[in-house]
């Protein structure tokens, strides 16, 4: 017992509070709550503490009913004599084991003030330098008082575990920081950066909107420095439960020492250009494949000296590897295709709450290119990172996703073609690839299926079809980002 204060643990000892901590393993929130209060007023606090619109976050109810100190906006961490955060955030279980359940938000990034330029004594190491993870299993539909509390963990940015993850997340404070100093907090995005992201705080964009003190013709919106969502996947799965994933690691410890992780993963793949397809699947000890799509994907791996596409790394910053090839008349081959939607879930959505947004606002992609020669093989012609402008996802990508939203909510129409050799086309009236810059609605799927004023047409099945707006059914949807768009993305490649 901490006397000076009556506490059941020693606020000046990071592993004492640790060890107070795991005391929570196997509660859910309400018998955190039922050690304090009884009765009415039991009821009262879980009433509270589960508004979803309240201001009681899970992380208040700790720090107040089991840490016993008022929740506060200091700069300094919850437990400032032990340098230590307190952070609950949740976790869900999925068909593929443990994620998860958000990124975890550690400090706001200043607006009207100047931003510290060196990490090293800054507002946010002192906030991320220790954090205490409270780890509670989401699970849809159920209250929020009633998740479990099932893992708790002292994650230390200067241990030696978390060596190359430091490396990395300075790479990122830098940066985020350049970009602010150089006025453009309004292009900042999570795609710019790996591990350590700038998210935005604030109820709606237009709320979140700010003036920035770099650049005061251009209000940006606020934002918060947050520990990405798949890092925090990874720290769950390997730091906090040691071994549930195995991945591939690209860098040793010493090989990051300098950082800049970006230009040492571009040197590994450029290595290799002006080999084609064929010599690198001989130097690779690959079976040669035509066929495959994977084929150029799984020598990108090899280049990167990893067996898997669960590379460390990659899996930590949310990286995507995209193969692309390039055509002898220089047109990109394919568009890139990304998840089907469900029609009415996707018009009921906002786009800065949709899937799309939130895929391209937080994922870098690595493009690989691949160039047709004259001799009919495909070439490795070079490599970039690239992760979509915030500003044209904002306003091109957000007019072309609502011009699909609109549509669907007005009625899609149909045309049925009979064609001489017997068959039918169904035509609709979709936004058509040609009406947009960056991507475009089209069917994703082997076969066509159609329900059309309770007809059916096409050779696919039930599941093969979504459900419209007005009863009809029409072959499943998805997203497809524009050949011609990627190919301005890599003709410098």
């Amino acid at each position: 017992m901490n006397s000076e204060r009556n506490l059941p643990y020693y606020d000046t000892n990071p592993k004492d509070i640790f060890r107070y901590s795991r005391e929570l393993l196997g509660q859910n929130f309400v018998d955190v709550l039922s050690s304090v209060f009884e009765d009415d007023k039991l009821k009262e606090r879980i009433d509270y503490y589960n508004d979803p619109k309240g201001k009681g976050t899970l992380g208040n109810l700790l720090e107040e009913h089991y840490f016993f100190y008022k929740p506060n906006s200091s700069p300094e961490p919850d437990f400032d004599k032990a340098g230590v955060e307190l952070k609950a955030t949740p976790y869900e279980t999925t068909g593929k084991g443990i994620k998860a359940g958000e990124r975890l938000v550690i400090t706001m990034i200043p607006n009207a003030e100047p931003i510290e330029t060196e990490f090293e004594g800054s507002h946010l190491e002192k906030k991320i330098n220790k954090i205490l993870m409270i780890w509670y299993h989401r699970i849809k539909n159920q209250k929020r008082t009633e998740h479990s509390i099932d893992f708790v963990n002292l994650y230390d940015i200067y241990s030696k575990v978390c060596a190359k993850d430091l490396k990395i997340i300075l790479d990122d404070y830098r940066t985020i920081v350049n970009k602010i100093i150089s006025g453009n907090a309004h292009k900042l995005s999570e795609g710019d950066t790996k591990y350590l992201g700038a998210c935005t705080k604030g109820t709606n964009a237009a709320k979140s909107l700010k003036s920035q003190y770099y650049n005061k013709d251009i209000p940006a919106k606020r934002r918060a420095f947050s520990l990405k969502q798949s890092y925090m996947t990874y720290v769950l799965n390997n730091y906090v439960q040691p071994g549930l994933m195995n991945y591939d690691a690209i860098f040793s410890e010493e090989e990051l020492k300098n950082g800049d992780f970006d230009k040492k993963v571009l040197d590994k793949i450029n290595l290799y250009s002006g080999k084609d397809v064929y010599e690198l699947c001989q130097l690779f000890s690959v079976p040669i494949d035509s066929k495959s799509k994977q084929i150029n994907k799984t020598l990108v791996n090899r280049m990167l000296g990893v067996n898997t596409d669960n590379s460390e790394e990659f899996q930590k910053a949310n990286i995507v590897i995209k193969t692309i090839r390039v055509q002898k008349n220089g047109n990109v081959k394919e568009s890139m295709s990304f998840p089907k939607i469900k029609i009415n879930e996707f018009i009921n959505q906002e786009f800065e709450n949709s899937y799309e947004y939130e895929f391209f606002e937080t994922t870098r992609f690595l493009f690989v290119v691949f160039r047709e020669n004259e001799n009919g093989k495909y070439v490795l012609s070079g490599s970039k990172f690239w992760n979509m402008p915030i500003d044209e996802l904002e306003e091109i990508g957000k007019l072309e996703w609502n011009n699909y939203k609109n549509k669907f909510i007005e009625g899609v129409n149909f045309n049925i073609k009979d064609l001489s050799c017997g068959k039918q086309i169904i035509e609709n009236d979709l936004p058509k690839k040609t009406d947009t810059k960056i991507f475009h609605l089209r069917p994703h799927s082997s076969k066509s299926a159609y329900l059309i004023n309770s007809k059916r047409y096409g050779n696919g099945s039930e599941a093969d079809m979504d459900l419209l707006p007005n009863g009809d059914k029409m072959t499943h949807q998805c997203f497809w980002l524009n050949n011609n768009y990627i190919s301005k993305i890599i003709e410098d490649i």
